[in-house]
C-alpha cells in the first residue's frame, strides 16, 4: 500500500494492499477500499463508505459527508461505490438519510468537477455527469444517461437509461429513457439516437423505438391512454420497449411528455 506520509489513515480503516493514497487525505475508520484505487490529495472519506477497486479519486474529493437534510440526526446510514468510477475533482457524495439506507453508485461512471450526489441517490453504471451537475435528494440515474453541465436534477426525479440531458437544464419530473430533453424549463427535443448507436443497440431495436417515440410523444394522447392500447402500439416485444413501459408505469412524479405541437429536432 502506498499511503503519503501526510496522509490521515483512522485506525479501523480496510484499505486493499494496492491502493493508493495522497498528501493531506484523510480516510474515517469505517472506510473500506478496494484494490488499485488511487487517491489523489485533499481529499475526505468518511462515514460507513465503501468503494470497490480500480476507482480514481482526483484531489479534494469529499465522499461520506452528512446529507444536506434536516431529518438526518447521525443515524447509520451508507455510501456504496462500485468499481472503476472516475470522481474528478471537488466531487462530493453524501451519506443517506435514514437508519440503514444507502447512497449507491455504480461501475464505470464519470463525474466531472464539481459534480454533487446527494442522500439516497441510485446512480447507475457507465454515466457522465458533466461538471457541476447536481443531483437532489432520492434522485435515480439509469444506466449510460448522460448529464450536461450545471444541470439540475430535482429531490425524487428519476432519469431513465440512455437520456441524453442539455447543459443547465432544470428536471422536475421523470425522464423516460431513450431521448434527449433540454432547457428550463425542460422539454423534449428529440431521440437519443446517437446515444443508442453507441451504446451498440440494434438496429432493429432503434426502429422499435423510433416508433414508439412517434406513439409516446408525437401522439395526442395521454399516458393513460397510451398504456392502454401499448400492444396495439407498439411491438412490446422487444425487452427495451418494457424497460420504458415499466419506467413510465412506476413513475411518481409525472413524465415529461410533448405533443405533435412541439418542435420536432432533426434525428428523432
Amino acid at each position: 500500500m502506498s499511503v503519503h506520509p501526510m496522509a490521515v489513515i483512522a485506525p479501523g480503516a480496510k484499505l486493499h494492499p494496492t491502493v493508493k493514497v495522497g498528501p493531506f487525505t484523510v480516510i474515517g475508520p469505517n472506510v473500506e477500499i478496494g484494490e488499485n484505487t488511487v487517491i489523489g490529495p485533499n481529499c475526505t472519506i468518511d462515514g460507513f463508505t465503501t468503494l470497490g477497486k480500480n476507482n480514481v479519486l482526483s484531489p479534494s474529493v469529499n465522499i461520506g459527508q452528512p446529507p444536506q437534510d434536516l431529518k438526518f440526526k447521525g443515524e447509520k446510514s451508507f455510501v456504496k461505490i462500485g468499481d472503476g468510477n472516475h470522481f474528478r475533482e471537488c466531487v462530493t457524495v453524501h451519506l443517506a438519510e435514514g437508519e440503514g439506507n444507502s447512497t449507491v453508485i455504480g461501475d464505470n461512471n464519470l463525474f466531472m468537477a464539481y459534480v454533487h450526489i446527494a442522500h439516497n441517490c441510485t446512480v447507475g453504471s457507465n454515466i457522465i455527469m458533466s461538471n457541476c451537475a447536481t443531483l437532489a435528494g432520492h434522485v435515480e440515474v439509469g444506466d449510460r444517461a448522460v448529464l450536461g453541465g450545471f444541470t439540475g436534477i430535482h429531490q425524487f426525479c428519476k432519469v431513465g437509461c440512455m437520456v441524453m440531458v442539455g447543459g443547465m437544464s432544470k428536471i422536475v419530473k421523470d425522464v423516460p429513457p431513450f431521448i434527449k430533453i433540454d432547457g428550463n424549463p425542460a422539454r423534449v427535443i428529440g431521440l437519443n439516437a446517437v446515444g443508442l448507436k453507441r451504446n451498440d443497440v440494434s438496429k432493429e431495436s432503434i426502429t422499435r423505438i423510433r416508433q414508439l417515440f412517434k406513439v409516446f410523444f408525437r401522439s395526442d394522447m395521454n399516458v393513460s391512454q397510451i398504456l392502454e392500447k401499448w400492444d396495439d402500439l407498439v411491438d412490446s416485444s422487444d425487452p427495451l420497449i418494457q424497460k420504458f413501459r415499466a419506467f413510465v408505469e412506476k413513475s411518481n412524479r409525472g413524465i415529461y411528455k410533448r405533443t405533435r405541437k412541439s418542435s420536432v429536432s432533426s434525428d428523432d
